[in-house]
């Protein structure tokens, strides 16, 4: 049986992050079926948008360095990788700042549990526990977060309270950073394989390597922050960022692993395609799974997003490809920095379906422009 286990586990690894992913999305509609009958859809669609300004929050607290501190625990430095996460906190500190900013004041009485998730997301030591690649420990902190998720979501709703509201992601943030130093710093005593070694990154692989670990962190929420501002498109956005919560899974086991192949390529593009077919054919039974009674416009943005989970999924390969590479260290900041800036600039549409198509043309320029940086960089890196 250990042969047969051993065997398989290149194949199957990940799966755990998968089964974290199901058990933290499965939790994530329990915890809306239960706000969205105790709060009205306004409330939550404020709610959602105010999250997606965390989100971009909470990316820049990480500052791109969670799979270089993967790396860099793999290779055995440690003294980087705790400086890394000093620079993480101070960050989240800016990153806080630039959501009250942004936020405004007059509510913050309502919204500070959200200042929370930051400075979590910098301090969660979650990346010792991929680095030593004990997947199963990540379903563990799942189910753990979700059960704090779901218990403060019943609270609210039962006291229909909207400060209560705003804790609930927070309090799986919470959650899950008390669950994961727990794990991290209590090695499991019986691997299924070890952990891969790597060697000592260079300047120019962290460099680009941060780049690309930003890009692919605002992607999900980028676009729907700076040109979305319908509560019905932010409705919509918490579907597709179960997509992305799987990609991001699934990256990170592969990451981890430093899988390369038709493997990394099925992994990936798969779950996503499947995810495409669902929402082309069936956009209102995904609508009635997670809401109560969706709308005609938000089934409508469904079905326009088609194209937006496979289109991330290529995406992710490409990053996958490119981001150790040094000669490709500069890719991932210029497309960052000619996303924000387009996204600031470009007028939004009136209609948000018509948004959804804008934002799927701009991933397939990234996509495109990672393309031919793939065929020019890996060419450079291949031996005469």
């Amino acid at each position: 049986m250990d042969r047969i286990a051993h065997s398989l586990y290149p194949l199957l690894y990940p799966l755990w992050l998968i089964a974290a992913n199901l058990t933290a999305r499965a939790g994530g509609m329990i915890i809306l079926l239960i706000l969205g009958h105790g709060f009205a859809a306004n409330q939550l669609g404020y709610y959602f948008a105010m999250l997606a300004v965390v989100g971009l929050g909470v990316t820049a607290a990480q500052a791109g360095t969670g799979p270089l501190l993967i790396r860099l625990q793999q290779a055995g430095n440690l003294r980087w990788a705790i400086a890394c996460v000093v620079l993480r906190a101070i960050i989240s500190l800016g990153a806080i700042l630039w959501i009250v900013v942004e936020m405004g004041t007059d509510t913050l009485s309502q919204y500070w549990p959200l200042l929370l998730m930051p400075i979590t997301a910098a301090l969660s030591p979650d990346w010792i526990i991929s680095a030593r690649t004990e997947f199963s420990r990540i379903s563990v902190i799942a189910v753990m977060a979700q059960m704090v998720g779901i218990g403060m979501a019943a609270w609210a709703a039962h006291a229909s309270n909207p400060d209560l509201l705003f804790a609930v992601a927070p309090a799986i943030s919470v959650a899950s950073l008390i669950s994961s130093i727990i794990f991290a710093f209590n090695p499991a005593k019986d691997r299924t394989t070890e952990p891969p070694e790597h060697a000592a990154l260079s300047q120019q692989s962290c460099f680009g390597m941060i780049g690309f670990t930003l890009l692919a962190g605002v992607l999900p929420n980028l676009d729907f922050v700076l040109l979305g501002s319908d509560t019905t498109l932010f409705l919509a956005q918490r579907i597709f960022l179960i997509c992305a919560a799987f990609l991001a899974a699934i990256s990170g086991a592969l990451f981890a692993k430093q899988q390369p192949g038709h493997l990394r390529d099925i992994w990936l593009i798969a779950p996503m395609a499947a995810a495409s077919l669902v929402l082309w054919i069936w956009p209102d039974g995904v609508a009635a799974l997670i809401y109560t009674k969706p709308s005609d416009a938000l089934i409508t943005i469904l079905q326009t997003g088609t194209l937006w989970p496979i289109l991330l999924a290529l995406l992710s390969r490409q990053i996958l490809i490119l981001q150790e590479h040094p000669s490709a260290m500069w890719v991932g900041w210029l497309c960052l920095c000619g996303m924000i800036l387009s996204a600031a600039l470009l007028p939004a549409p009136a209609e948000p379906s018509d948004i959804l198509i804008l934002m799927q043309v701009r991933l397939a320029l990234v996509l495109a422009l990672f393309y031919v940086s793939g065929l020019k960089y890996l060419r450079r890196a291949l031996p005469s």
